[in-house]
């Protein structure tokens, strides 16, 4: 009942807030040539503070129309578009409809208006970058930049954490163009304040070449830089947060930045037990914990404690040398683990049921060392350098079982334990050249690099395997390994463009690489009598050399107008692979060689500065493994039995993608589309049987005919009224695949079809709620040939709901984020529904510097992590160790200055 009341009491501030009295503001904007200006910007502000009142965009014709409330205290209207002047007009009280005519917008006229702060355009196109005002933006008082991202439309982040704008994934996070700590962007992300950041800039990734020559590029992939503003770029962070609650969970943490224009200081520090395994400052309880092990496998299962260290430092030495990145990061982890797979594999006369549980320990130690440099010899030449090295540590225990049904009948079991521990070492150093020339688009680079790596891994395996159809086949190992790793690779890339035109441009490329692995594996059986591990298993040990060489010579056209961008090269790979090995005292030794050639095509034709059509077509070759080639027999596994085949071919891959966006400011419209084609020639499969005691023999083999098709789709509609916001987000994703490959020493086909759509809803009410909302459906079947079945199917329901409320007081709020899951055709003994709810309580106080949070994760003790797969031939069911409910206390502190003034 009370539920009920509630839910009646926010529909009524819901309708009182679309009943309240509009009124519409509409005009017209041109160039002084009388030329309509699209996506020009027009809102309303308040004269006393500056607050954003509503606003929108033009349209293709320059027309503008969006609703205001009476206002009953000054206000301005400001009208702006990127290289243009800014336009305003003041309005004592707004009590009627404004209609502004026709508004012509001057390139050199200058707008300063007493006593009112002009802000910058909302929404502005830059060629191929959008840039969003930030505080149009709407957040929470302890949020950081991550939350900015979720407000933009098409910004998209899946379970597993991969972020896409408008389908493309993002791989680069940058505040003021330049990494903090890492490129990816986590430390930034969940620990700079969000009201710090002025503008966002979402824009094409780019090589350090292309971004000095100023060159179209080829990428795929987006950056996303956070600007801090220039009177804000002075100053220091400094957060802090003590955290403890429930079962002995804590987290404690701290961040101290100095920001100074282009020097950038950062120490981070912080240990918890409550599965961050990043760095995070604040809010961690919404952002790292929020859902994602519900939402599926990934890498955060388990229960992990975390301590870690890091410094960073950015600077512009003197005129020519830039020092985008020095940083060093030390990280200490703790994982438990445990899972529970049960995999049923279809044959063609028989199916075979896998079931398998395991538990373990990890502890890793990582220290990583990493710098990013450039330095300008003169206006036209760069030399860039940049170096990693990383060293890690990994003790790991494990345990395990296993066993297998053929038709129900128990075949074999296995049980098994193993400690070991590992040490990895790498370094990896480059040095680049860049050069421009007098004559527009010519330019020369050129790269060196090595990676140096070396792995070594001692382990003490203690196993036993029984096969209840032939006894005399059980195995019993009492073993301890030791296995080392080195690799020296040299790469290096020459690239030569030379402009045919004033829009067009060849270039020629070529790159060589050498490299060098070894590999040497000791095993040795444990002897009772002399109480240690003496006797040399000559079967298990083995040892490897491999020397491979790769030629590569490219030559690529460019064509770059201001419609279309236009792309089409080709390349010819040389491969030379020669590998020596021993196995079970015998020498295997071959030499192989691949002339492989390659192409790429790419078209992105713009409609207008908002809409863009982009199609690429590529052809490539991949070498097979060595491990794939090399015709030893290993038996290192007791059930399964591997054999490579030297005789297998490089595999050819053709994709097409094509991608669709556009983007109208003035209706509030973010629409993408993506289609994606895949073929495959030569694909390398498993070729495999199984025998009567179930053990698996297995090599591998080429096939032809694999492919598979991918759409998906969204959009973003956006609704403001009041101050208030509403965002409708209706998505689908659709996907298809045709598996040939061998099943039992037999061809089998699969089909696979996917449908998976899904609806959100974000609400902004002002100064009352913040409310996201998420409702998706996905639905598998597979189609079977030469199978025992000929069909399976697998569906999942996901609903998600995160809102916060401000009912009594800005400074308190309330958190609450609820995420349902439900994989309805999942085995019997697996959880099929997973209830996951956490929510905090959050006071704010001491002039908004502090942060007195009261938190629960997972209130109902419901949470589960359990997942269905359908493969080629088999269907899985998972399900593995996650956190579980805990209650918490925490305290955050943010003593931040910037220009002057606290934040």
């Amino acid at each position: 009942m009370k539920l009920m009341k509630s839910l009646y009491l926010l529909f009524l501030l819901f309708a009182a807030q679309l009943g309240a009295q509009t009124f519409t503001v509409e005009g017209r904007v041109q160039d002084a040539d009388g030329q309509p200006l699209e996506n020009a910007a027009a809102t309303l502000l308040k004269q006393k503070d500056s607050t954003v009142v509503n606003f929108t965009g033009t349209d293709s014709n320059g027309s503008f129309s969006f609703k205001i409330p009476a206002q009953n205290e000054p206000a301005f209207l400001q009208i702006s578009h990127d290289k243009f002047r800014a336009f305003s007009k003041k309005f004592e009280t707004v009590h009627q409809d404004l209609k502004m005519g026709t508004v012509l917008l001057q390139r050199d006229l200058v707008s300063d208006i007493e006593g009112v702060t002009i802000k910058a355009s909302p929404v502005r196109i830059k060629k191929d970058t959008v840039e969003y005002n930030a505080s149009y933006l709407k957040v929470n008082p302890d949020d950081k930049i991550d939350k900015l991202l979720e407000q933009i439309p098409g910004v998209e982040t899946d379970a597993d954490g991969v972020m896409t704008v408008n389908g493309k994934p993002v791989n680069k996070i940058l505040i003021n163009g330049k990494p903090l700590f890492n490129k990816d962007g986590k430390i930034a992300m969940e620990t700079i304040p969000a009201d710090l950041i002025r503008k966002i800039q979402i824009t094409t990734s780019k090589t350090k070449e292309e971004e000095f020559t100023g060159r179209t590029p080829k990428s795929d992939s987006v950056t996303v830089n956070f600007n801090i503003d220039e009177r804000n770029n002075k100053g220091t962070i400094k957060n802090f947060n003590l955290g403890y609650g429930t079962n002995r969970r804590y987290d404690v943490k701290g961040l101290f930045a100095k920001f100074q224009q282009d020097r950038n200081i950062a120490v981070i520090a912080g240990s918890n037990n409550i599965n961050v395994s990043d760095f995070s400052v604040d809010g961690f309880f919404e952002k790292n914990n929020r859902n994602r092990a519900a939402n599926g496998r990934t890498a955060s299962t388990g229960i992990l404690r975390t301590s870690m260290a890091g410094f960073n430092y950015s600077d512009k030495i003197g005129e020519n040398f830039d020092l985008d990145k020095f940083s060093l990061q030390y990280k200490d982890s703790n994982l438990d683990t445990f899972s529970k797979i049960s995999r049923t594999t279809f044959f063609p006369d028989y199916t075979l049921d896998n079931r398998s549980e395991r538990s373990g320990n990890t502890d890793k130690k990582t220290f990583n060392f990493n710098t990013d440099a450039s330095l300008a010899l003169d206006p036209l030449t760069r030399i860039t350098f940049s170096t990693g090295f990383s060293s890690t540590a990994t003790d790991l225990t494990l345990e395990n079982s296993t066993s297998t049904l053929r038709d129900g009948v128990l075949l074999n079991s296995s049980t098994g334990s193993s400690r070991g521990n590992t040490v990895s070492n790498s370094f990896k150093p480059q040095i680049g050249f860049i050069r421009k020339f007098e004559k527009p688009n010519r330019s020369l680079s050129a790269t060196l690099s090595n990676i140096f790596s070396q792995n070594n891994n001692t382990n003490f395996n203690l196993q036993e395997t029984l096969f209840y159809q032939d006894p005399e086949r059980n195995d019993y190992r009492n073993q301890l390994s030791k296995l080392d790793n080195a690799a020296n690779v040299f790469r290096t890339n020459v690239k030569y463009t030379e402009p045919v035109s004033d829009s067009a441009t060849v270039s020629l490329e070529v790159n060589y690489e050498r490299q060098k692995f070894g590999r040497t594996l000791n095993v040795n059986d444990f002897d009772e009598p002399s109480g240690g591990y003496s006797i040399f298993n000559t079967l298990l040990s083995n040892e490897l050399n491999q020397n491979n060489s790769l030629f590569n010579t490219g030559l690529i056209y460019n064509l770059n107008r201001s419609k279309y961008n236009f792309r089409v090269g080709t390349n010819l790979n040389t491969t030379q692979m020669e590998v020596m090995s021993v196995y079970n005292l015998q020498n295997y030794s071959f030499h192989k060689k691949f002339i492989l050639p390659e192409y790429e095509l790419m078209l992105n034709y713009k409609f207008n500065k908002t809409t863009a059509l982009r199609i690429s077509n590529s052809a490539n070759y991949t070498v097979p493994d060595v491990n794939d080639l090399n015709p030893y027999v290993d038996t290192s596994d007791p059930l399964v039995t591997i054999q490579g085949n030297p005789d297998l071919k490089s595999t050819w891959q053709n994709s097409t993608n094509i991608n669709f966006n556009t983007m109208n400011v003035a209706k509030g419209i973010n629409f993408y589309s993506r289609l994606g084609f895949n073929y495959t020639d030569n694909d390398i499969v498993n070729y495999s049987f199984y025998d009567e005691t179930g053990r698996q023999f297995r090599t591998f083999e080429n096939i032809s005919g694999n492919k598979r098709l991918n759409f998906s789709t969204s959009l973003t509609k956006t609704y403001k009224w009041n101050g208030n916001k509403l965002d409708l987000v209706p998505s689908f994703s659709a996907g298809y695949s045709y598996r040939r490959g061998f099943l039992d020493a037999a061809v089998f086909t699969n089909s696979t079809y996917t449908v998976a759509p899904k609806f959100g809803v974000n609400i902004n009410l002002k100064d009352l709620m913040n409310l996201r909302a998420s409702y998706g459906y996905s639905f598998s079947t597979s189609r079977y040939a030469n199978g025992r079945t000929d069909r399976t199917h697998t569906s999942r329901q996901n609903l998600s709901l995160r809102v916060t409320n401000y009912f009594f007081s800005k400074n308190l709020f309330f958190s609450n984020d609820f995420t349902f899951v439900k994989n309805n055709n999942i085995a019997s003994d697996f959880a099929r529904s997973s209830y996951f709810w956490n929510s905090s309580v959050n006071y704010q106080f001491f002039k908004k510097q502090m942060i007195l949070k009261f938190s629960v994760n997972d209130l109902l003790n419901q949470r589960q992590n359990a997942t269905q797969t359908i493969g080629d031939n088999y269907l899985e069911d998972r399900e593995e160790l996650v956190l579980k409910r805990y209650f918490m206390l925490s305290l955050a502190v943010n003593l931040n200055s910037f220009g002057g003034g606290k934040k």
